[in-house]
């Protein structure tokens, strides 16, 4: 199914959700971050229906062992139902996106459902490409699905006042497939002096076509050649469980440690290098170096266990990382579990 991507300056009213639907609902279940109820927009929207769901936004609401509580709460909410009297809207970030998302999946094997991300990252991300997830422990994205919602509607009113993290996570995401695409994206990105909420609203559009591509290509990581949007993920996904970085603060740090060891293993000229490296300094990420003065050195024995239940791992010894030879030619490349961490220590993100 493709999913429709639609760019609103405001809520949606109930009619313009059910264009995303393929069935006729007879109940929309929101399931929504309770912080939006500061916001006195949402607080009237949120008011007209009769099927809400308010959840804690961040990692702790994809905790495995909660999710029978959640869903057994939600069956109470809304039962009775079948899985075509029902569409579930998930409103917020990745993480209420992730939940939601899987929420949808497994009730009564899939409902409807639309997403309405309110972070600039979920907008460009998550929110896109039909990926659900769990955590086990802090293992990140353990249990999940492949279920792409019938709509995304990207409302700009939503991020209007977001804090200059969000906007900086959002850069990481945004400078990731600039480096994957090259050509317009990174033209516009590099031609640009002021990457605020104006500049990321403007390539909004852009950045989805180009993931929506890759994930086309390949919807449910059969092939592999999805795989080159993990760029950056490797160590972010290591750096986000270790230090509790934002999303895509630790995705732009991971594109930093994937830049130079694909210059190091002489698959990148040094001139590419280089402009990346500005381009993500001027973002606000951090070399190596600067990043361990305002954290630590990481263990060898944390991060040995953090990538190792890295989904990228192909077996006990080996993953498959994305390197870059220039902007717009991305490879994923079959590397040895010691090489990567070898190079997380000669970089300086980790104890030798």
């Amino acid at each position: 199914m493709k999913t429709q991507t639609l760019f609103l300056r405001k809520l949606p009213s109930k009619a313009k959700l059910a264009e995303g639907v393929s069935i006729k609902a007879e109940k929309y279940l929101v399931i929504y971050d309770g912080r939006l109820e500061k916001n006195e927009e949402f607080r009237e929207w949120i008011g007209k229906f009769a099927y809400t769901y308010k959840v804690k936004a961040g990692e702790s609401l994809k905790n495995l062992d909660q999710f029978p509580a959640h869903i057994k709460k939600i069956f109470k909410l809304v039962s009775p139902f079948s899985a075509r009297s029902l569409c579930v809207v998930a409103v917020g970030g990745g993480t209420v996106g992730d939940f939601a998302g899987f929420v949808a999946s497994v009730m009564k094997r899939g409902v409807p459902l639309i997403h309405v991300p309110t972070t600039l990252l979920a907008a460009m991300d998550s929110a896109h490409g039909g990926k659900t997830a769990l955590n086990v422990g802090d293992l990140k994205n353990q249990v999940g699905s492949f279920y792409p919602a019938g709509q995304v509607l990207i409302v700009r009113s939503f991020f209007e006042d977001l804090p200059p993290l969000q906007l900086q996570s959002a850069l990481g995401e945004l400078a990731k497939m600039a480096f994957i695409e090259g050509g317009a994206l990174l033209d516009s990105f590099t031609a640009t002096k002021k990457w605020d909420l104006d500049f990321i609203w403007n390539e909004l559009a852009l950045v989805i076509e180009a993931k929506n591509k890759w994930v086309e290509k390949d919807p449910l990581e059969v092939s592999g050649e999805r795989q080159v949007l993990n760029f950056g993920h490797s160590l972010g996904h290591v750096l986000e469980g270790y230090f509790g970085l934002p999303h895509g603060v630790a995705v732009g740090e991971g594109l930093i440690f994937a830049v130079l060891w694909s210059h190091h293993q002489g698959y990148m000229s040094a001139k590419d290098r280089d402009q990346a490296m500005e381009i993500l300094i001027h973002l606000g990420f951090l070399k190596p170096e600067d990043f361990i003065k305002q954290h630590r050195p990481l263990s060898e024995s944390r991060l040995n266990r953090f990538i190792s239940e890295d989904k990228k791992l192909l077996d006990a010894h080996h993953l498959n990382f994305v390197f870059l030879e220039k902007p717009g030619k991305p490879f994923v490349k079959r590397v040895a579990l010691q090489s990567f961490i070898t190079e997380t220590q000669r970089q300086g993100w980790a104890r030798h």
